[in-house]
């Protein structure tokens, strides 16, 4: 048998399938780490050839039944080398493994029920570990935690606030009214990562929901949770999942129980967050006081000198320092026939405004049971109960919430805290009192979450050569959002006008979906070529039924909708629907050639047709050139070639494909009107078509290489057009253009130093992306939703640009004035373990690069409070005319994401313990512990607009980011 037979063992292993065969022999032994002598858990160990297998226990105990001897074992683990070793008879056989240098036998997910292994993958699948992902620091969200981890992927964060909101872009942007986030999957389940505004832009003058900076719901998963991610970055790896997997996919597997000994986990972090960066206050004197508003202002300002000096407002709203705790506690473990997980965790994170945070209970039970030779069963539960509290931020308009805009126009001469009465004084240079709001409005979210996924698996043939089985996974994802906004009567720019607002939302959605698949492998040629083969169907359907309620004209002191003289309720509900079929082919010979065919056909109601299934095919091969009779050993070891292609698809928003009807009174004539935007009957999805090609190499038996070129177009891109007034309608959103992707990912890992004493693991991640309109059927337009117009700055569709572009009027002409593109990204992550007991790690992140407009500068510059408007650049600026073009500046930034130390107690520490204690680990950590760039800014990571769309690269008065600390306790039972 080949390797492909290996392959296919490893799936079986993952997949919890029934151990077949009859004992006429047994093996048995004890495994451990060759650097520590520790004993490695978990470890597979399978008769070559066969689906024959066991586990190694908590202290690396295995045990395995042979039918006939002699025959070779499998010894296998993830961030292990993999050993065969070959057993004459029944005997004892320790056997000791490496820590692998490449993660070449990783099992990396091909199609919906297959899976191979990393040196016969024919794409550049991203993968990241538990250690890799959460291994160094504590980490809020699991989208958070991404950055600097992955070749082709771009993370801005959308908000500061604790509990995220952020960005991430899988090659580029692949939708421009769209959404241009990931699909994700847990455990099998499609689950929901929507932003969900909270109603603040009733009371606050903001434009749109995307500018209320609300967290991705994907911050309600525990990244401690999580045992590995693999990222499909583009459509020839995820053209499988078909309509979904225009922005790529994200598939997260959860840890899981191994047979063996209970064991029992238990961490505790404590850290505190303060802000990454503050602008300062302007090194105001009489004469520029008195330059800027006039000598009547110099009067207030002396007083205020004389009274103890000027308030420093930003550092009175963005200086605390917050409290975090993160706990968790688990236990897994199992035997032959059954193995499970069980964790419960509680992050508390205090923000750096006072009265903002973010906390997280999770709890989580996952088990695998063995039913019988034939079935098998494995069930995921995660429920989870977050919240947070994000006070007012971002962008608005004379609401007088937003700190950015309060603070930009308020003078520090200024006393804005209460008197001994507690009543506020009015802001007299602008329409809010930062304070106030601080300590009397309120912004916060409230959700309960249910995910469960489960998996069923039969197996209707096993004759050696042929194998069939049949699965069965999906499951469910239920959210039950609320949100609640509450602006006093009091504030200032509510008196007179709303006189008191109060906003609630009670937001459910509801996902499930399920697939099934049949798989055939069959060893062919006498064993030389093996075929994996694959069938099924997939559905999915998401509901969603989102009330706002809101109230104003308040009674005094009051926060019950029923108490305000004005009220208002919207509601709107949704369901989607799709459907697919899909199949595909894997072929191995010798491990020399690794071929993929596959095709899906898609339907879903949010196309014009939904009767209509769209295709999306994959092709892809691998060539192992070091397999091959003629390959020598010299500077190169290993060398693969490959290349892939493969499309994928993006229905349209709910609602583009028909006309809608719009509210009117009770008694209107007809009851309603038809809305403004037109519906397209035809509509059609958009679609993503990739070509990767690449290669993979092993130098100096130290060195990994990965290089890839890829080139996306995607066809048909959804926009609105204005039509006109002839036909009774404003707009329509249908069909309209075209864009391309390409870039260039490299990744390197090395082992530079491999003893005893001394273990030393480098790696490299860089990557670029270019992107184009090529086809515009519309005239070039300043994209709705993403920017302040040509006056102000704004993204540009243009044919011929990049989609990327920044652009305002220069001489009255739209012309490109920045990209928020990046030139090229990089992260560099080292790690090292000294005397076995200490590991030092930290990872480095190189943006360069790449524009952002600061239009929180523009407000400060109107207020006259920027703190360098006394230095000749602040002179020369804000002597020039008002345009966008001012505010563009370079985004670029060398920032340390994480580093940490820890130390792990030895064996004659843990005596002391007896055997209730098996491992104790102290560490201290940090994140975003300093930034270099030029950006003015508060963070160069930001975008007012939320997670979707074109969202990048503006700053509008954010939520600062922060740099966190942390103390780690982890000991093991």
């Amino acid at each position: 048998m080949k390797q492909k037979s290996l392959g296919k063992t490893f799936l079986w292993l993952f997949l919890a399938l029934p151990l077949l065969g009859f004992s006429q022999g047994t093996v048995s032994g004890n495994i451990t780490d060759s650097n520590y002598g520790d004993p490695l858990a978990g470890v597979n160990v399978v008769v070559k050839g066969t689906s024959q297998g066991a586990i190694s226990d908590f202290d690396g105990n295995y045990s395995i039944s042979v039918d006939s001897f002699p025959t070779t074992l499998v010894f296998s683990s993830l961030g292990y080398e993999t050993k065969e070793l070959t057993v004459e008879g029944p005997t004892t056989l320790n056997v000791t493994l490496n820590e692998s240098a490449t993660g070449l036998d990783e099992v990396v997910v091909t199609g919906l029920g297959t899976s191979i292994k990393r040196s016969n993958l024919a794409n550049a699948v991203a993968t990241v570990s538990n250690q890799e992902l959460v291994g160094t620091t504590a980490q809020t969200t699991l989208d958070g935690a991404l950055y600097g981890k992955l070749t082709g992927v771009n993370i801005t964060s959308s908000s500061g606030a604790p509990g995220g909101g952020f960005a991430l872009r899988l090659r580029g942007i692949s939708s421009i009214n769209g959404n241009n986030q990931p699909l994700y999957i847990v455990d099998g389940v499609y689950v929901n990562n929507a932003e969900i505004p909270s109603g603040l832009r009733f009371a606050s003058g903001a434009n749109r929901g995307n500018e209320e900076n609300s967290a991705n719901r994907i911050a309600d998963l525990d990244p401690n949770d999580i045992q590995n991610i693999e990222v499909l970055k583009g459509a020839s790896a995820a053209a499988i999942y078909g309509t979904r997997a225009n922005a790529g996919v994200v598939i997260i597997t959860t840890k899981r129980g191994s047979q063996g000994k209970t064991e029992v986990k238990f961490s505790q972090d404590t850290g505190f967050n303060t802000i990454i960066n503050k602008l300062g206050l302007r090194p105001w004197t009489a004469q520029s006081v008195e330059d800027t508003f006039g000598a009547a202002e110099v009067t207030l300002y002396n007083q205020a000198i004389a009274n103890g000096g000027l308030f420093d407002y930003e550092d009175i709203i963005y200086g605390e320092t917050g409290l975090i705790t993160d706990t968790r506690i688990s236990a897994s473990g199992g035997d032959e026939k059954t193995k499970f997980y069980v964790g419960a965790s509680y992050r508390d994170e205090e923000g750096i405004i006072k009265n903002t945070g973010f906390n997280r209970f999770s709890l989580r039970a996952n088990v695998d049971h063995t039913i019988s030779n034939t079935f098998s069963f494995s069930a995921s539960s995660n429920y989870v109960r977050s919240s947070s509290s994000r006070s007012f931020t971002g962008n608005e308009n004379e609401g007088g919430l937003s700190y950015g805009y309060t603070l930009a126009f308020t003078r520090p001469w200024i006393n804005l805290f209460p008197d001994d009465t507690g009543v506020y004084p009015d802001n007299p240079n602008y329409s809010g009192n930062p304070i106030f709001v601080r300590d009397q409005a309120i912004n916060e979210d409230k959700n309960n979450r249910f995910i469960q996924g489960i998996k069923l698996t039969t197996n209707v043939l096993n004759t050696g050569d042929d194998s069939v089985k049949l699965i069965f996974n999906g499951g469910a994802d239920f959210l039950a959002n609320e949100t609640f906004v509450y602006v006093p009567e009091t504030h200032q720019a509510q008196r007179g006008n709303q006189n008191g607002f109060i906003g609630v939302g009670k937001n459910n959605f509801t996902n499930f979906n399920y697939q099934g698949i049949a798989v055939w492998n069959r060893n062919a040629m006498g064993g030389d070529l093996a075929l994996t083969s694959q069938a099924g169907i997939s559905y999915l359907e998401q509901q969603a039924d989102l009330i706002f309620n809101q109230s104003t004209q308040l009674i005094p002191g009051q926060t019950n909708l029923s108490q305000g003289s004005a009220q208002a309720i919207t509601q709107t509900t949704s369901t989607v629907k799709e459907f697919g079929y899909f199949a595909q082919v894997e072929g191995n010979y010798q491990d020399q050639l690794i071929g993929t065919l596959g095709y899906r056909f898609d339907k879903s109601t949010l196309n014009g047709d939904p009767n209509k299934f769209y295709g999306f095919p994959k092709a892809s091969l691998a060539v192992n050139l070091h397999n091959f009779d003629f390959w020598s050993d010299g500077v190169f070891q290993r060398l693969k070639i490959r290349a892939a292609y493969g499309e994928t698809g993006s229905s349209g928003a709910f609602g583009s494909a028909f006309t809608g009807l719009n509210q009117v009174s009770v008694g209107g004539i007809g009851g309603s009107s038809i809305s403004a935007l037109k519906g397209d009957p035809d509509i059609e999805p958009e679609t993503s078509s990739e070509f990767e090609v690449g290669f993979d190499a092993g130098l100096f038996n130290k060195v990994n290489l990965e290089v890839s070129y890829y080139n996306r177009v995607v066809s048909d891109l959804l926009l609105s057009r204005v039509l006109p007034t002839s036909t009774g309608f404003g707009s329509e959103t249908t069909n309209l253009a075209d864009l391309k992707n390409e870039g260039v990912e490299v990744g390197i890992t090395v082992n530079p130093v491999q003893n005893e004493n001394f273990f030393w693991s480098s790696n490299i991640n860089w990557w670029f992306n270019r992107s184009e309109v090529t086809r515009l059927d519309v005239p070039a337009f300043p994209q709705p939703g993403a920017g302040f117009g040509l006056g102000l700055g704004t993204f540009y569709i243009e044919e011929g640009k990049p989609v990327t572009q920044l652009a305002g009027n220069v001489n009255g002409v739209p012309t490109q004035i920045g990209n928020v593109e990046p030139d090229f990204q990089m992260g560099f992550f080292n790690n090292f373990t000294i005397a076995k007991q200490f590991d030092v790690s930290f990872l480095l992140q190189w943006k360069k690069g790449g524009d952002n407009l600061n239009l929180s500068r523009l407000l400060t510059d109107l207020g006259g409070t920027s703190p360098d408007l006394d230095t000749p650049e602040g002179i020369a600026r804000n002597g020039s005319p008002i345009a966008a073009v001012r505010f563009v500046e370079p985004a670029g930034y060398l920032r340390l994401r994480e580093a940490a130390v820890y130390y792990r107690l030895p064996a004659s520490a843990l005596s002391f313990f007896g055997d209730a204690v098996t491992g104790i680990k102290l560490g201290v950590s940090g994140r975003n512990i300093f930034t270099i760039t030029d950006y003015s800014s508060y963070d160069p990571e930001t975008s007012t607009n939320g997670g979707a769309g074109l969202s990048s690269g503006i700053e509008v008065t954010p939520f600062p980011s922060t740099k966190q600390f942390y103390f780690h306790l982890n000991v093991n039972f």
